[in-house]
């Protein structure tokens, strides 16, 4: 886990329509409004598809997963399609355990993901 007094760092990249969005930290109850928020004002900017690539997350819990589906409906209405990637084997547990590894777009890559 990653130091607790700080928010996650979000970075994004613009590759055409697209959008990949890096995220390095810890997401729960106390950052989850930190990690989704930048993503959530992508929305208004009409990207093809979000990726969020979760390599340097080491740790969710149930507020940041909570947060996620949040953002997943919201994408929705606005027909962007929401891709999360490079899950480390903890999250993909906790996306499966909640069955919502069947709701999400989980891919291996962000290449795999922008196909």
């Amino acid at each position: 886990m990653t130091d607790h007094s700080s928010p996650p760092k979000v970075d994004i990249e613009w590759i055409d329509e697209d959008v990949v969005v890096r995220i390095t930290g810890d997401i729960d109850a106390a950052r989850a409004a930190a990690a989704q928020q930048p993503v959530l004002e992508l929305l208004d900017k009409s990207p093809g598809r979000i990726v969020v690539n979760f390599q340097n997350v080491a740790y969710m819990d149930s507020a940041g997963l909570a947060s996620f589906v949040k953002l997943l409906s919201r994408a929705r209405k606005r027909n962007v399609e929401l891709h999360l990637v490079a899950l480390s084997e903890m999250l993909k547990g906790l996306f499966e355990i909640t069955r919502l590894d069947t709701v999400f777009n989980i891919s291996d890559s962000e290449e795999a993901a922008l196909e």
